[in-house]
């Protein structure tokens, strides 16, 4: 009797044992290895990723570290159907998604914008953040708080007539934007983690009497040395270009050349392109001068000049401008002055002066720039006097756009970008 009651206890201990050890195995089998949960995060979209940080110590390590983010990176752009978004600065930055055009203008409402936020403890805008750094470093000597409705602050930051915007969106280029939220202040801003970088300051070069006139710059990709750079053009009095690099992997600035070119065609940033960032300058020869494309190669670091069509200075007025642009793809030239215009000129073979051809369009305008291209290569997004026009090359259609709660009356700017984790303040350590 007492050993049957024994042996029954010892088969209750086993049974209860192995429910243990069944539980202890269920648990286990629910733990991934590291290797397949990085495979796993590696396709996801930039932003969910970010959103898992606080899961686990595995998940905050990899969508922290700089290796993943350039093979998150990698992978994305090499995704034939990279979603890309649009920012836009409106006395704020925006961030709207571009899949929400849709795939006709008659179809098309207000889209929805997204503020763009800095991750700080009060959680202001980057805008409203990056505007204090600046002033307080450059108008109040570090010192004070600085008031965001101060109208001495306005009236500084918006001295310049052609400054419509408190941030001008330098250029884009795989995950990271550059900005400029005052005069002489540039910042590289990941909009989607809400990481930023200050670039520091160069010396800029004065003339002997009247110092800087002008300057311009441009942001762009060096798939080489797979490095972010910033060229900076100031011309001083003398019209005396002095040409300089900014390299992100070095956070440094290089003299790379003086050149000589007239800076006739307005304040607007360069615009990047095949590797290159173009501009539309003026070149002095003899009694006559002659407007062309400058272009940047971010790989060689060198300049070369690409001429622009012939007839797109047919246009009389004293002040004719040009803007170079992206359509679908490629380089473009488009008048922006007080006269009113119905072409774009497009160059369908890069490098090929003989490949410039003008396309006649169904609006007239003033000032016009290709913003980006929608899912379908027929319809674009511009910048037409001051609206936000979706235009369709193929049937001529167009819509004006607006963006919901955004004043864009005022004038704004825009440009797109892809998504990524990449960080400006570790990029380069991997």
């Amino acid at each position: 009797m007492e050993a049957t009651k024994r042996e029954r206890r010892r088969e209750e201990d086993d049974n209860d044992g192995n429910e243990e050890t069944k539980q202890e195995a269920s648990s286990e089998s629910l733990v991934l290895p590291p290797e397949l949960i990085r495979e796993i995060l590696i396709r996801l979209p930039a932003k969910s990723i970010g959103r898992f940080k606080c899961i686990s110590k595995l998940f905050h390590s990899l969508s922290s570290d700089p290796g993943f983010a350039k093979s998150h990176l990698d992978l994305t752009l090499r995704n034939d159907s990279v979603h890309r978004k649009l920012i836009v600065s409106s006395h704020n930055l925006y961030a709207l998604d571009l899949n929400s055009i849709g795939d006709g203008c008659q179809g098309i409402r207000d889209l929805v914008a997204l503020e763009l936020s800095y991750p700080l403890k009060d959680d202001p805008s980057v805008f409203d953040e990056m505007i204090r750094v600046y002033v307080r470093d450059h108008l109040y000597g570090g010192g004070s708080e600085v008031d965001q409705d101060d109208r001495r602050v306005m009236l500084k930051l918006n001295a310049k007539s052609f400054r419509r915007n408190w941030v001008e969106i330098v250029g884009s280029s795989n995950g990271l934007v550059c900005i400029s939220p005052g005069e002489g202040a540039l910042f590289l801003y990941n909009p989607t983690t809400g990481e930023s970088k200050r670039l520091p300051e160069t010396l800029p070069p004065k003339s002997k009497e009247y110092g800087e006139q002008f300057q311009t710059f441009g942001f762009g990709f060096d798939d080489l040395t797979s490095d972010y750079k910033v060229v900076k053009l100031i011309a001083d009095n003398d019209d005396v270009l002095h040409a300089s690099v900014y390299s992100l992997k070095t956070d440094s600035w290089r003299w790379i050349r003086d050149l000589t070119y007239q800076h006739n065609d307005g304040f607007n940033s360069g615009v990047h392109l095949k590797g290159a960032i173009h501009w539309v300058l003026t070149l002095e020869d003899g009694n006559h001068n002659q407007r062309l494309v400058l272009a940047f190669d971010l790989r060689t670091e060198e300049f070369r000049e690409m001429p622009l069509p012939d007839g797109a200075e047919d246009c009389l007025h004293r002040f004719k401008n040009f803007v170079v642009g992206n359509l679908n793809g490629r380089l473009c030239v488009v008048n922006s002055c007080y006269e009113v215009h119905d072409d774009i000129w497009v160059m369908n073979e890069y490098g090929e002066a003989s490949s410039w051809r003008r396309i006649r369009i169904s609006l007239l305008y003033r000032s016009m720039k290709p913003l980006c291209s929608t899912k379908n290569s027929e319809e674009v997004l511009l910048e037409l006097d001051g609206d936000m026009v979706l235009y369709n090359f193929e049937t001529d259609a167009s819509r004006n756009l607006g963006i919901r709660g955004v004043k864009l009356s005022d004038g704004f700017e825009a440009n797109t970008y892809v998504e990524s984790l990449i960080s400006p303040n570790t990029y380069g350590l991997v």
